[in-house]
């Protein structure tokens, strides 16, 4: 059972400056950890190293949105309820760094798949269920049949695999107090690994990895994904 919320922020750099993104967050990152206490605050720019091409950047071609940044927030589940204020709270921060147009905001609970430990590149990704499938069936699915077969693919090196189930109503409200539409995502996914290299091991078995896209097949809604694997900077 969870016993965590989570609040994801994800958004596009300025002018696609991610080196002022970057500076940017670190600059915000005391006052978030200050608005959002005694939580875990994780803050990511998108690592563009040209040996992710072909598992990010590439994908842009066949509908899958890029994202250059991320801020995590993640709270016990008692204070769920105060992620509204938080969001609001910084609506003027975090609007200052992006992109026009370009945040998204979500949150729900999060079921931990694999114990979390802190790695410096976690991917950042949000997605909606396949058209025609109940929410219910897709969050059995994710979290009793993909995990288990997502896991084993990725190995060892993967140092945390949580799964955030996103709460529409809540997600409405978050987004609302930031300032944003909502969008309708059903999912937000994070994987944690040391560094890149760590992420290209863990994915590099063309054959382990079509069995995890296959396992995804009615499932999800590619098209909808925005995603990127991040570099922590805070």
């Amino acid at each position: 059972m969870e016993n965590a919320w989570r609040l994801a922020f994800m958004f596009n750099a300025r002018g696609g400056d991610l080196d002022a993104l970057e500076e940017a967050l670190v600059r915000a990152g005391d006052l978030v950890g200050a608005v959002a206490g005694e939580a875990h605050v994780r803050l990511g720019v998108a690592d563009v190293h040209p040996d992710l091409g072909a598992s990010f950047r590439d994908r842009e071609k066949g509908g899958r949105r890029i994202v250059d940044g991320a801020v995590e927030i993640t709270v016990a589940a008692g204070r769920a309820g105060e992620l509204t204020a938080i969001a609001g709270a910084l609506r003027d921060t975090l609007g200052e760094l992006a992109g026009p147009g370009s945040i998204e905001v979500m949150t729900g609970p999060v079921f931990p798949i694999v114990p979390v430990r802190d790695g410096g590149a976690f991917l950042s990704l949000a997605f909606r269920r396949y058209p025609g499938t109940t929410s219910q069936q897709f969050r059995d699915w994710w979290l009793h049949q993909h995990a288990k077969v997502a896991t084993p693919v990725l190995g060892a090196g993967l140092l945390a695999y949580d799964q955030v189930h996103v709460d529409a109503a809540a997600t409405q409200a978050v987004a609302q107090a930031f300032g944003v539409a909502a969008v309708a995502y059903d999912a937000y996914d994070n994987l944690t690994w040391d560094d890149r290299d760590a992420f290209l091991r863990s994915i590099s078995d063309p054959v382990a990895m079509a069995r995890v896209y296959a396992d995804e097949e009615g499932h999800i809604d590619h098209p909808s994904a925005r995603s990127a694997l991040m570099r922590r900077i805070g």
